[in-house]
């Protein structure tokens, strides 16, 4: 019998800190893999029209510009909302009533500077093209 003590208080650190591991391990599984408790970060859409977007570029010329807005939303309302295909979802653009946190940001050009696309930019473009 005192051999078995002695092994357990020679590695202490081996018989809790691998129970441990084990068990953060499992739940870290569960809570990421099966619930989905997690926020997820994207690009929206974005009507340059109606919002101020933020600009990006479709190739390394920036020939033709498209605009987006940032969406934060927990994925299991993602899912739940779109299914396992979220990225032609119309639901994911928005914030809805049951999300649990969710939010959409639009450029300022304060912050951005010149990255963002207003609508007061297209309303004078379409003016002077007139």
């Amino acid at each position: 019998m005192k051999v078995i003590q002695t092994h357990f208080r020679e590695n202490i650190l081996f018989y809790i800190l691998f129970p441990l591991i084990i068990v953060v391990g499992l739940i870290s599984y569960f809570r990421f893999i099966v619930n989905h408790d997690y926020m997820v970060g994207y690009n929206g859409t974005c009507d340059p029209t109606k919002e101020n977007c933020f600009i990006a570029c479709e190739d390394d010329a920036c020939i033709k510009e498209s605009y987006y807005s940032e969406v934060m939303k927990y994925a299991s309302d993602l899912y739940r909302e779109c299914g396992k295909d979220i990225t032609n979802c119309e639901a994911a653009n928005a914030c809805l009533l049951g999300d649990k946190e969710c939010s959409v940001t639009y450029c300022d050009t304060k912050i951005s500077g010149n990255n963002c696309k207003t609508p007061a930019e297209n309303t004078n473009y379409s003016q002077t093209n007139n």
